[in-house]
């Protein structure tokens, strides 16, 4: 456990010499606790030996109640500085990984990392907030008084204080035993806890599409198989403590029956002090208290270790380094160095090709969502991967088919686009993105506050207001992921006028699915596993008779198809 202590320690970084602080304050408060004892030795002696007069029992209360009262003193000072040092801790590491979540790889959030990242932050911090602290106490406190008590004991006869730290060392290695089945139990506990997360989140998320294919008992039942597997590998946690911890706490027993014996034999020896003998009796067992507690909190220890070895991998993904450049000095061209293609300022360019052939990395590339492995993509001129993350992406308005609202006013999601932008602005960019007058239309206009996601907006509400974000922020480039392909024909043209606004002297990057969409773009690229394999305009493209030609043909076929009438 003291090697929990070094770790917690090492973790608080700029907050360790609190820590330390509160340490000396918690061994001051654990030598005083025997003072109690002093006192009732001397109160017994006093009686026994009929020395006892008004005077000792003065000092004797005054050494009682002022111990006390520093004790007192000592406690609210430790309490204040380790469970602050406690909070601020965990504030610094909590700010420390959602900054650093910013400069992650799409790749860790895609590789089902989302359960670990959830624990770390909603689980693993927070039990290590509300319990760390007070574990930190418990096992410095414990040492104290076993240490001091134990070299009591030898003061009070050498015979009593060697069944005591026999007694201790026998609990040390049993606690080792303890620690061990812990931490690999800890393990199997923080996995379940995860994959519980997972499968909760994924539930939740996919609630919508889970009741439109009848698949919500199917579903349920992976959660319930989750929670089910939890209880027992809870269970099991406890199981596997539950002889080493008989067999510890019973040692403890055997220790204060042991000590207890020896010391009536010795007072009926003439051997030892009758009053002694007697504090003895009423001191073994206090001294045994904090190592009995030794198991419980073991188990405790392990899980925060446990807590902080997941946290610690997550904190530890290679984050993309970021770049020193803070402006961009050239024309706002984008060049992909190797796959040799050129996105010009103020130009339209289309991507097109089947589902999964590239379309989106590319997208994802530009903004350095991803880094490339081979080759250079150039910003202006620059790598991107020199240009500070924030100068690149104040570059570009992006506006995808799935929306994300937060859950928060209408008002501070389109807000989100420009922190700084006054009301006027807002309602401004609202009305050029088509969705002013529905919202006008709410309970509380701007004011009303969206469900987590959006959910409580339709398709095409949520994409006129995610395209009012992108126009407040006035980003000299627009990524658009086709965005009326999931609506219904009314909010389509609402959308497309929106977007016609979005675009205005704007460069155009556009993920197309509607070939019909793209027609007049000043260059199309057509990419199929992975690479480009045909570029050019529209008219250029046809003339090829390639992939575009083939992809076009299927588009015509498709949007000219109706429904058979049955005879």
């Amino acid at each position: 456990m003291l090697r929990f202590v070094v770790r917690m320690v090492k973790f608080s970084g700029k907050y360790k010499r609190m820590l330390l602080l509160s340490f000396l304050l918690s061994f001051l408060e654990g030598i005083l606790q025997s003072v109690p004892i002093l006192c009732i030795w001397q109160a017994i002696d006093g009686v026994l030996n009929q020395t006892m007069n008004p005077d000792k029992v003065k000092m004797i209360s005054f050494v009682l109640v002022g111990s006390l009262l520093v004790r007192m003193v000592l406690r609210y000072w430790f309490n204040a500085l380790e469970s602050g040092a406690g909070f601020e801790i965990c504030e610094r590491e909590r700010l420390s990984l959602g900054e650093k979540l910013r400069h992650f790889p799409m790749g860790f959030f895609t590789e089902g990392n989302l359960g670990n990242v959830t624990s770390a932050l909603s689980i693993d911090l927070p039990f290590i907030e509300e319990h760390g602290m007070d574990a930190l106490d418990k096992v410095i406190n414990g040492y104290v008084t076993s240490f001091i008590g134990t070299c009591m004991l030898f003061y009070v006869d050498v015979r009593i204080g060697l069944v005591t730290l026999c007694t201790f060392l026998v609990a040390i290695f049993l606690l080792r035993w303890i620690d061990k089945i812990s931490k690999e139990q800890s393990k199997t506990r923080q996995y379940q806890q995860s994959k519980l997360v997972g499968a909760v989140l994924e539930y939740v998320q996919g609630i919508g599409v889970i009741k439109a294919f009848h698949m919500g008992e199917e579903k349920a039942q992976n959660v319930t198989e989750a929670i089910e597997s939890t209880k027992e590998h809870s269970i099991g946690y406890e199981e596997a403590l539950t002889i080493p911890y008989f067999i510890y706490k019973g040692w403890f027993s055997v220790g204060i029956a042991l000590t207890i014996t020896l010391s009536a034999y010795l007072i009926s020896t003439g051997q030892l002090n009758t009053s002694m003998g007697i504090a003895v009796f009423i001191f073994i067992f206090s001294l045994y208290t904090p190592g009995i507690a030794f198991a419980s909190l073991s188990a405790q220890v392990r899980v925060m270790e446990a807590g902080l070895n997941r946290y610690e991998n997550v904190s530890k993904v290679e984050e993309m380094q970021e770049g020193r450049v803070k402006e961009v000095r050239n024309k706002r061209e984008i060049e992909f160095k190797d796959v040799n293609f050129l996105i010009e300022e103020g130009s339209t360019t289309a991507l097109v090709g089947s589902s999964g052939g590239g379309k989106t990395t590319i997208a994802n590339l530009i903004v350095r969502f991803w880094d490339v492995q081979k080759g250079e993509v150039k910003f202006g001129g620059t790598n991107i991967k020199d240009l500070k993350t924030d100068t690149l992406l104040s570059q570009f308005s992006m506006v995808f088919q799935n929306v994300y609202l937060f859950s928060d006013t209408i008002e501070n999601n389109i807000k989100f686009g420009n922190p700084k932008a006054s009301k006027v602005q807002i309602r401004e960019a609202a009305k050029k993105a088509r969705c002013h007058e529905f919202i006008m239309e709410l309970e509380n206009g701007y004011d009303t506050v969206v469900g987590e996601g959006g959910s409580t907006l339709s398709g095409g509400e949520k994409q006129r207001i995610s395209i009012a974000r992108a126009m407040l922020k006035d980003a000299p480039i627009i990524i658009l992921d086709e965005a009326t392909a999931s609506v219904d024909p009314d909010n389509e043209y609402d959308i497309q006028m929106a977007l016609d606004e979005l675009i205005k002297n704007k460069t155009l990057i556009m993920i197309a699915h509607r070939l019909s969409t793209i027609k007049n773009a000043d260059q199309i690229l057509v990419v199929e596993e992975k690479r480009i394999i045909e570029r050019g305009t529209h008219e250029e493209l046809l003339k090829r008779e390639g992939r575009y030609k083939v992809l076009w043909d299927k588009r015509m076929k498709a949007s000219s198809w109706e429904i058979a009438q049955q005879v």
